[in-house]
């Protein structure tokens, strides 16, 4: 029975692990100047707990929305280079992007994830620029699910098809556009390794039981 109980935790452990779900791209240019979303798809079963992390960066500087270089923002729709309207504030227009129809920030970039619909990936918020007179470039999501992402609602996607878009009604004059970017594969998160040690664990508690009949 107590072989039958760890082997069932250890089992648990290691589909935590499995499970986990990240969403891994490597790098992803998204031009202003496109209307239509940058996409690839994601190998596997997509639910709403998978999570996803990114530094947006300009490409080779922020999206400017308006002709001469002017009116450009961060992924958060923070104007960095003031046009029409001034650097700090943000603009905003109602659209739909991937079936999801609702007001945008012009300039902010919109995920979409096919059957799903879309989302504003930055909030527009003082700690993205917003009131500031030198709002930041460079934004970084820290590893979200897309639930808390704003994708409402249980989902089980195969191979689903991910995008993302500068959010704009008029696409002709803009110019740049975002570098999204993931650090290098690398070692397991700490959680990962605790998980992977409580594995282990328990595997050699069932090896000395074995030893000891």
């Amino acid at each position: 029975m107590n072989r039958i109980l760890v082997f069932a935790v250890t089992s648990s452990l290691f589909a935590g692990i499995s499970q986990a779900g990240s969403v891994s791209f490597g790098s992803l240019t998204v031009p202003g100047l496109n209307a239509a979303a940058t996409t690839f798809v994601f190998s596997g079963t997509l639910t709403q707990t998978s999570t996803i992390s990114f530094t947006a960066s300009g490409n080779p500087n922020d999206p400017c929305l308006q002709s001469a270089g002017m009116y450009c923002t961060n992924a958060a729709g923070v104007i960095t280079t003031a046009g029409t309207s001034p650097v700090g504030v943000d603009t905003t227009f109602t659209g739909t992007f991937n079936g999801t129809s609702g007001t945008w920030v012009y300039g902010s970039l919109i995920m979409e994830i096919s059957g799903e619909g879309a989302v504003q990936v930055f909030p527009t918020t003082s700690a993205n620029g917003l009131g500031s007179a030198t709002p930041p470039t460079t934004l970084t999501l820290a590893s979200t699910t897309l639930a808390a992402l704003g994708f409402s609602g249980s989902f089980s996607l195969v191979n689903p098809t991910i995008g993302f878009i500068v959010a704009d009604d008029f696409f002709s004059d803009n110019t740049n556009g975002f570098l999204l970017s993931q650090p290098s594969p690398g070692v397991p998160e700490p959680a990962s390794w605790v998980l992977l040690g409580l594995g282990l664990v328990a595997l050699a508690v069932i090896r000395r039981r074995r030893r000891a009949v």
